[in-house]
């Protein structure tokens, strides 16, 4: 699967899930223990929004502040709608290998749609479980960016973004041992 493919995959799986939130479910907790529902939602469409321009390789200064302020308007699941069509069409017209011009590096495109995937298929997985919708990856998607997320084990735990990593066995299915890297238990409920 091609960083295209991984990111695409993991915006349609955060879509079918944005599109389930209701405006009841906006002040519901989450996993990410700072954010309720509406902070998580905005945060997930803040960086979709963000992806289109660094794709199409606009650096930070470039795109400003663009998406601060009320970046969901009065309709969040319209306004996600809106932004996913602008994001797939400039990640379906991407070069994977052209520069992305990110905050803390460099990095060529398709390194950045890998963790740009990995981003939104678990704050859909956060999403879903605030909302009460199951939210299931693809296990072959999941195994890969575990990997990956594996390898940046140490990157991820000293970057403060996360929470400590949840004890899952080795035999556990990629899902599980992905959110549980990332500090997530699989069997978090509000």
């Amino acid at each position: 699967m091609t960083p295209k493919q991984l990111y695409l995959y993991a915006l349609g799986v955060a879509t079918d899930t944005v599109k389930q939130v209701e405006p009841e479910h906006m002040q519901l907790p989450t996993p990410d223990t700072d954010w309720e529902v509406h902070d998580l939602l905005r945060h997930i469409t803040y960086e979709m929004a963000w992806t289109a321009d660094i794709v199409q390789g606009k650096t930070i200064a470039e795109v400003g502040d663009k998406y601060d302020g009320g970046l969901l308007g009065g309709n969040p699941v319209e306004t996600w709608q809106d932004y996913e069509a602008i994001t797939r069409a400039a990640v379906e017209a991407c070069d994977e290998n052209s520069v992305a011009h990110l905050s803390y590096a460099d990095k060529t495109v398709g390194e950045y749609l890998v963790e740009a995937a990995n981003d939104q298929l678990v704050h859909a997985w956060d999403l879903g479980q605030a909302i009460g919708v199951p939210v299931r990856f693809d296990e072959a998607v999941a195994q890969k960016l575990y990997d990956e997320a594996r390898i940046r084990k140490d990157e991820l735990a000293e970057s403060g973004l996360f929470a400590r990593p949840v004890e899952v066995p080795e035999t556990a299915a990629p899902q599980i041992k992905l959110l549980a890297l990332l500090g997530r238990p699989e069997s978090w409920k509000a």
